[in-house]
């Protein structure tokens, strides 16, 4: 009978709910964005192979950057460090996640970019898991691991790991330097164990997923609004495995299953800890056409509709805003 379920199931999504979203996204992009995005993304691709290897002009420490990418997100994950480079005048680490599609040609890409950084491929990665979150003990992390790419950026770089981490989302492009990002970059230790506050940006509209009384219930505290985690500065050996099993699995049995979890989990962490949000105006989430124009802002990201401005607009504006 579940067979039979799931064979509907596919077939409603190949007739019916991929046709009505793609005629819903037509409708909203409009003719040209529609079918030329795959166009422009394909034009950003080749672009990021001719970026010039980025020369810091500050003195301020390096920055180590985290990304999870692969083949479809490689060259995006390229722009998003040369631009922070750019910007912030220091030196970049780029820490590298393999999430299962990361061929050489694009670890050598970046690495001409950024020789600087370690490249966890899959490999590697799965043998942390099986490590660090044994299938035995962590039953919900495994299988939305397998099942939910996002949750990688939690497991796959903290799992097993110490020390505070900056991962950032590749659809993002910085425009100025971004001062608060690197004073939360420069004082990220605070000095004691008890005083290390997270560091996230801004949502353009609360997307967690799950009703605010589940998650304050299981966090115990508060849950602040809107937090995104298109920039997500964590300290590894802070994150309880255990309670967050707990907290996906009393998730699921509540809720469902969200494509926004990893945000939740992150937003349930973030709530004991203070954390230190990059200002809603200068890091905007799901800028305007308008915005994109006018390169607005430190940083932005590209979330949902704003593809078209990204890939049509955004990154031949950042290589010219030097």
């Amino acid at each position: 009978m579940h067979a039979i379920r799931q064979k509907l199931s596919d077939a409603k999504t190949v007739l019916y709910r991929r046709p009505r979203a793609q005629w819903a996204r037509f409708r909203r992009w409009g003719p040209q964005a529609y079918f030329l995005c795959d166009s422009w993304a394909r034009e950003m691709e080749s672009a990021a192979h001719t970026l010039p290897v980025p020369s810091p002009d500050g003195d301020g420490a390096p920055l180590a950057v985290w990304f999870l990418t692969g083949r479809r997100f490689w060259y995006q994950t390229a722009f998003c460090a040369w631009t922070l480079a750019v910007q912030s005048g220091r030196a970049i680490t780029l820490n590298l996640i393999d999430d299962g599609s990361l061929e050489e040609a694009h670890v050598e890409a970046l690495r001409r970019l950024f020789p600087a950084g370690i490249t966890l491929r899959k490999e590697s990665v799965r043998a942390g898991i099986e490590s660090g979150l044994p299938a035995s003990r962590f039953p919900i992390l495994r299988q939305r691991w397998v099942d939910y790419v996002n949750i990688r950026k939690l497991t796959d770089i903290h799992v097993g790991s110490t020390g505070v981490k900056l991962v950032l989302d590749s659809d993002m492009l910085f425009f100025r330097r971004p001062v608060e990002l690197l004073q939360w970059w420069d004082d990220r230790e605070g000095g004691s164990a008890e005083s290390f506050s997270p560091c996230l940006m801004t949502d353009c509209e609360e997307s967690y997923g799950y009703s605010r009384p589940l998650m304050e219930r299981l966090a115990g505290a508060p849950i602040p609004p809107l937090l995104n985690v298109g920039i997500c500065g964590l300290k590894s050996e802070e994150l309880d495995w255990e309670e967050i099993e707990f907290w996906c699995r009393s998730l699921l049995e509540a809720e469902g299953t969200s494509y926004y979890l990893e945000q939740a989990l992150v937003a349930m962490l973030a709530a004991r800890q203070a954390p230190v949000v990059m200002p809603r105006g200068n890091y905007i989430t799901f800028p305007t056409q308008e915005q994109v124009g006018r390169g607005e802002g430190a940083l932005q990201h590209y979330v949902a509709d704003s593809k078209p401005w990204y890939f049509g607009q955004a990154w031949k504006l950042a290589m010219r805003t030097r």
